[in-house]
């Protein structure tokens, strides 16, 4: 009888973590077509609190006027924020590229957009197909190698991102012009490439690994502490028979249950802190300080996966 209780209470354990949203897959997978990010009030978005207001308001200005005197027009959005979680964050940028419809409502719509991932310390940039020929991945990766990479590793985000968009821009105009690029940089950095899924796997796999040894290890410390401290025959008798022993065991198992509770609830703790990152608590950096002719994004995210990223 207690042997079936020990594999009954076990086998809850093992249904509760099986049915929680950290060993679990989500219900709706993650689609490069829809933004995991709201489109935003400004095509500066920081949700990470990394740019000083004196750098947004120039950003904010300087892809404005470029959008509106640019022929045909460039759209360039910036989205930082703190991390991607599971997601590799070429697949992230490229779903906020399309999602916002980054470019303009023209038949040639070239936009690119910048994403960052303070936390993970990543970044990618999409280039739009009518901006390929002005921003090839070569080009991108040697601008970002420049100009942003060395700022990021001294913690100044506004340097790097500013000098790289303005990298963009004076580049487009000069190809568009017939000029020469700027040559590469010899700063090197890690591409992304298909080990972000792999990583990523094997990080899930090691949670769910750890977390069930964990609850097993305290479900046969419950179990054996209710056979070794059950009540003598007194109390036996005064609760009942064998009742007090069947206690025992429950009580170590609601133990073992509020250990697992206690850890999934941690867990979840942190998706949510990152989700607030990317949402609402974006929305409010974005107030005040965006240019009043901003129109926002939606007509373009014509995007194929044209640019580049890497880490820092």
């Amino acid at each position: 009888m207690k042997r079936n209780l020990f594999f009954a209470q076990l086998l809850l354990i093992l249904l509760v973590c099986t049915a929680h949203p950290l060993f679990a897959r989500q219900s709706e997978p993650f689609s490069r077509d829809k933004s995991p990010l709201s489109k935003p009030a400004s095509p500066i978005m920081d949700n990470a609190g990394v740019l000083d207001a004196g750098t947004k308001l120039r950003l904010e200005k300087l892809v404005n006027e470029y959008s509106e005197t640019s022929n045909p027009s460039v759209e360039i959005g910036v989205a930082i924020v703190k991390t991607t979680g599971d997601v590799p964050i070429f697949d992230y940028s490229l779903a906020v590229a399309r999602g916002w419809g980054i470019g303009s409502r023209e038949d040639d719509n070239p936009g690119l957009l910048l994403l960052v991932a303070v936390e993970d310390r990543k970044y990618f940039t999409q280039v739009s197909k009518d901006l390929e020929d002005e921003l090839p991945d070569g080009i991108v990766g040697s601008i970002q190698r420049r100009y942003l990479v060395p700022p990021f590793k001294q913690g100044n985000y506004s340097k790097g991102i500013e000098d790289t968009v303005n990298a963009y821009i004076k580049t487009i105009e000069s190809r568009r012009s017939g000029e020469t690029a700027p040559p590469p940089s010899r700063t090197t950095t890690a591409p992304i490439d298909g080990r972000d899924d792999f990583e990523s796997s094997i990080g899930r796999i090691c949670q769910i690994l750890g977390c069930l040894f964990v609850i097993f290890i305290f479900v046969m410390f419950a179990a054996n502490s209710s056979r070794k401290k059950g009540p003598d025959k007194k109390d036996r008798d005064r609760w009942g028979g064998g009742g007090g022993s069947s206690g025992g065991s429950s009580g170590g198992a609601d133990i073992a249950l509020a250990i697992l509770g206690a850890l999934l609830s941690g867990s979840g703790g942190g998706g949510s802190s990152s989700s607030s990152g990317w949402g609402s608590g974006g929305s409010s950096s974005w107030g005040g300080g965006s240019s009043g002719g901003w129109g926002g994004f939606g007509g373009g995210g014509d995007f194929g996966g044209g640019g580049s990223g890497g880490s820092w």
